[in-house]
């Protein structure tokens, strides 16, 4: 078979020897067909069943092989010898293959050599470090496990506080219904009232007097029963602030995968207290228009002096 060698590639293949040139393939894809039978490939598979890598490193392989791999080498380097014997003046580019082949299976044999000698020592040096990695790695255990723990943690934390913003958006909605609730029946009574007063003032011999003062003590009497003082000062100062601090309080919990279903229940609940803090506070602005102008009809009505 002809060589691939020429010219051109001489340089590059060289070069590619402490790469990849290790290999039986590389080396008879390139030698001459005179080289045939020196036993180059022979131990170039040696060297590969002992752990050598293609680049020729005697690094790579295990250190308790390197006594074989030296043998291995040295007989590789009499291969070579045997196959750079058989070129001819037509093989002149394969001579220059065997030639750079031989430096560096030199200097690979050299290598492997000296790594043997020094054997016991590397082991030990590569035990210390192989410790030292255990334990790096023992210590980054415990330190992913602390910060696993302390997510864990903290996930459980903004659950818990986005839990306890749901109660709380709850209990706002709770006192919301109840003044919407009273103030509607306030707004009932004193329709009711209205209505018994321009009944009974119509009346043939009717004490106007007398029913006016009625109807405007029963008027004034409904803030006290409803508790509309209470109510009105609720829905504009304790109640907006403490809706304003859940909603804030709500807002810095964004949603993750974790806490959707917290997250989505204490939206809900938080929509619903805004909901009815509104309705409470129109219900409560509503009573006080409604209750100046039932008790500006009673004084309108009033006969003069009186």
């Amino acid at each position: 078979m002809a060589t691939k060698l020429d010219d051109k590639n001489l340089k590059g293949v060289i070069a590619d020897i402490p790469k990849k040139g290790f290999r039986t393939k590389f080396w008879r894809e390139y030698r001459a067909g005179a080289c045939k039978g020196s036993g180059v490939g022979k131990y170039m598979d040696l060297l590969e069943k002992l752990g050598v890598p293609p680049s020729g490193d005697p690094a790579k392989a295990d250190l308790d092989n390197m006594p074989e791999i030296v043998q291995a080498f040295s007989m590789l380097a009499n291969a070579m010898l045997k196959a750079r014997g058989k070129c001819g003046k037509l093989q002149s580019h394969s001579k220059d293959l065997c030639l750079a082949y031989a430096k560096q299976i030199e200097k690979r044999e050299n290598a492997a050599a000296e790594l043997a000698r020094n054997a016991d020592k590397i082991k030990q040096q590569q035990m210390k470090e192989q410790l030292k990695r255990e334990k790096a790695n023992e210590e980054t255990d415990k330190h992913l496990a602390k910060l696993k723990k302390e997510h864990e943690e903290t996930r459980k934390l903004i659950i818990k506080e986005i839990k306890a913003a749901e109660v709380r958006a709850k209990k706002i909605e709770a006192a919301c219904l109840d003044i919407s609730k009273d103030v509607n029946a306030a707004l009932d009574k004193l329709e009711a009232i209205k209505k018994a007063w321009k009944s009974a003032y119509h009346k043939e011999g009717a004490d106007r007097s007398k029913i006016e003062a009625q109807a405007d003590k029963g008027i004034r009497d409904l803030t006290k029963a409803y508790k509309i003082d209470a109510h009105a000062k609720n829905v504009k100062g304790t109640l907006p602030k403490l809706f304003k601090e859940l909603a804030e309080n709500y807002k810095q919990f964004k949603q993750e995968d974790y806490n959707k279903k917290e997250y989505v229940a204490a939206g809900r609940a938080v929509t619903a207290a805004k909901r009815t803090f509104d309705d409470a506070r129109d219900s409560v602005k509503l009573y006080a228009a409604q209750q100046k102008i039932a008790l500006e009809e009673v004084q309108a009505a009033r006969p003069e002096g009186v």
